[in-house]
C-alpha cells in the first residue's frame, strides 16, 4: 500500500497527541519504510486501522515506539574513540571538578554507558553519575539489567571484561560496581526538555535518523545543557556542520567542546 500525505498526516497527528513523539522529525522516507513493515506484520489493511492496534492501550503504544527504535550499539564500539577519551577527553574534564555529570543520550540498551562507567571506574574513580535515556523501554529494561551478548562485549579489552562483567547464561552481566554510576530514564529527545550542567554528552548513531531542522535545533539544545568546559562526542558517521555557530570547538574527531569561559580548548589530537 502507500497511503497518501494527507493519511501521513492523519497518522503523526494522532500519535503526537496520544504519545507526544512528533514523527514529523524524523526522515521521512525511513520513517515510513520501517512503519509499513509495521503495519503489514500487525495485519493492517491501511494506517487507520493500523492506529486502532497500537493506539487503544499505553502497551501497544510501547510496542509501536520500541519497534521504531533501531537499537545498534556495543561495548567500546570505535575503540580508538575510547582510548582519546580515557587518555584526554576525562582528564581534561576533572581539571573542573571531581565528580563528572555525564548523559548517555539515546543509549539503546545501556553499551556506551556502561562503557563509560568501566572507564571511570578503572582510572578514574569517585562519585561521577551516568544517566542513559532512550525511547525504547524495552531497551531500557535491558540496560537497567545491565545484560549484554558474546557480540556487544568483541571489542572490550580483557582487563575490563574480567573485572567488571561475569557469565551470565549465553552472555554477560555487569558487575555492581559499573552499577553505582548507572541510572536509566525513558526520554525523548526531540520532544522533552532537558536537563543541564553535564560534563559530558554522549548521542552517538542516533540523529542519523532526523531531519535537518531537528538535528541543528538538538545540538543547540545540548550545548546549552553542557558545563563550560564540556564535552559532546557523536558517532563516527557524524559530523556537526554548524559546530561553529553552534558555539563549539574542537581538535579531535567527533568530540566537540564548549569552551572554558576566557579560555581556549586544551584537548591535543592523539591521532
Amino acid at each position: 500500500m502507500s497511503p497518501s500525505a494527507e493519511q501521513w498526516t492523519g497518522f503523526y497527528a494522532l500519535m503526537k497527541r496520544k504519545s507526544g513523539l512528533d514523527l514529523a522529525l524524523y526522515k521521512q522516507d525511513q520513517l515510513q519504510r520501517r512503519i509499513l513493515s509495521m503495519l503489514e506484520a500487525r495485519g493492517a489493511r491501511d494506517l487507520e486501522g493500523f492506529w486502532r492496534i497500537v493506539g487503544r492501550t499505553q502497551k501497544d503504544l510501547q510496542w509501536f515506539m520500541d519497534k521504531l527504535a533501531i537499537n545498534v550499539s556495543e561495548l567500546f564500539r570505535n575503540p580508538e574513540k575510547w582510548s582519546e577519551i580515557e587518555r584526554l577527553v576525562i582528564p581534561d574534564l576533572l581539571k573542573n571538578t571531581t565528580r563528572l555529570k555525564c548523559w548517555s543520550a539515546g543509549c539503546s540498551y545501556g553499551a556506551e554507558a556502561h562503557t563509560l562507567a568501566a572507564i571511570l571506574d578503572l582510572n578514574y574513580p569517585g562519585g561521577h553519575q551516568i544517566i542513559g535515556s532512550d525511547i525504547d523501554q524495552t531497551a531500557l529494561d535491558q540496560a537497567k539489567a545491565g545484560e549484554f551478548s558474546e557480540a556487544d562485549l568483541r571489542f572490550m579489552p580483557d582487563r575490563y571484561k574480567q573485572k567488571y562483567f561475569e557469565r551470565s547464561g549465553k552472555g554477560w552481566r555487569a558487575l555492581p560496581p559499573l552499577k553505582n554510576y548507572l541510572t536509566f530514564q525513558r526520554g525523548d529527545l526531540l520532544g522533552d526538555e532537558f536537563d543541564s550542567g553535564f560534563d559530558l554528552i554522549m548521542c552517538r548513531n542516533v540523529v542519523i535518523y532526523f531531519t535537518d531542522p531537528a538535528k541543528e535545533e538538538l545540538y543547540r539544545k545540548f550545548y546549552a545543557a553542557l558545563k563550560p568546559g564540556g564535552c559532546m562526542f557523536v558517532g563516527s558517521t557524524e559530523r556537526i556542520f554548524s559546530a561553529k555557530e553552534i558555539g563549539f570547538t574542537t581538535t579531535i574527531p567527533f568530540f566537540y567542546q564548549k569552551p572554558r569561559e576566557g579560555k581556549t580548548q586544551q584537548w591535543r589530537n592523539a591521532s
